[in-house]
């Protein structure tokens, strides 16, 4: 696996979905979290995000096993009822749509 630098991906996962999610949203859902981060976040941390996503996407051979192996000590999404490829596509959609909702005003 190639060694990517995803700062961006990295720190959400981290401070949104690691040990202290319960500190940002107490539910065991995973969209009050990436809603927490859409209102926290500067539009360059938006654009960020989608980056790395795409990076990691675009350049992983196997998309579960590299996410694991980067985040699995922070983060399973299976734990949370989806998989890596899931999980990575609904925080796309998301910040996508937040970004072009913020965009038309």
């Amino acid at each position: 696996m190639k060694r990517l630098n995803l700062n961006e991906l990295g720190c959400f996962i981290t401070i949104y979905f690691g040990q202290d999610y319960d500190l940002i949203d107490d539910s065991d859902e995973i969209e009050p979290k990436i809603d927490a981060f859409l209102q926290e976040s500067h539009r360059a941390n938006l654009y960020g995000l989608l980056a790395d996503i795409d990076l990691l996407t675009d350049e992983s051979d196997d998309l579960g096993a590299e996410f694991m192996e980067r985040y699995g000590d922070e983060f399973d999404p299976e734990l949370w009822g989806t998989t890596p490829a899931e999980f990575l596509q609904l925080v796309r959609d998301k910040v996508s749509y937040a970004l072009r909702d913020e965009e038309s005003r």
